[in-house]
């Protein structure tokens, strides 16, 4: 089993990479190498996925990010030969169901997706600690004027609690 289809497996937790560098986290059942997921009116919010995105998975035990890894999304409609499996899937990994009438509410209000997870390659790794990247080390520019210094003089912002100094 790969690093990627353990990862997607034993996590119900991704975080979805899609086009104009936005990151929409989400929750998801598994199958196999396939990851479902749901979201509407009363579900997470999901805009309409691309049909190519990356997705970070975790490591749940070692709460690593596993990724990202291309994926392809696939809207599925109700009453297609995929929504049973997929329905059944994100209902046995939901937690607090409402007693009936869920797959009807999803197939009237909201949109499900599967997510086909490119298991054979090689996650991205992120850059290792100490190696440079493009991102800048910090947000350039003062601290905005409407946030208050609350700091005693020396740093802490709680004088109760300061560290005493060498006796004088």
């Amino acid at each position: 089993m790969s690093e990627v289809t353990a990862a997607l497996a034993k996590s119900k937790v991704a975080w979805l990479l899609l086009p104009a560098d936005v990151t929409v986290p989400c929750w998801y059942a598994a199958s196999g190498s396939t990851a479902y997921l749901v979201g509407g009116d009363g579900e997470q919010s999901l805009p309409a996925l691309p049909e190519s995105l990356r997705i970070i998975l975790r490591d749940k035990a070692t709460r690593q990010a596993v990724g990202p890894v291309p994926a392809r999304a696939t809207r599925i409609d109700p009453g297609s030969a995929d929504w049973e499996t997929a329905t059944s899937a994100l209902l046995a990994a939901r937690q607090n169901n409402p007693p009936e009438g869920l797959r009807e509410h999803w197939a009237s209000q909201c949109v499900v997706w599967s997510l086909d997870v490119d298991s054979e390659v090689s996650p991205e790794q992120e850059p290792a600690a100490g190696q440079p990247t493009d991102a800048p080390a910090g947000t350039p520019g003062e601290t905005p004027a409407d946030i208050p210094d609350t700091t005693a003089g020396d740093g802490h912002a709680d004088p109760e609690h300061r560290i005493p100094g060498p006796p004088g």
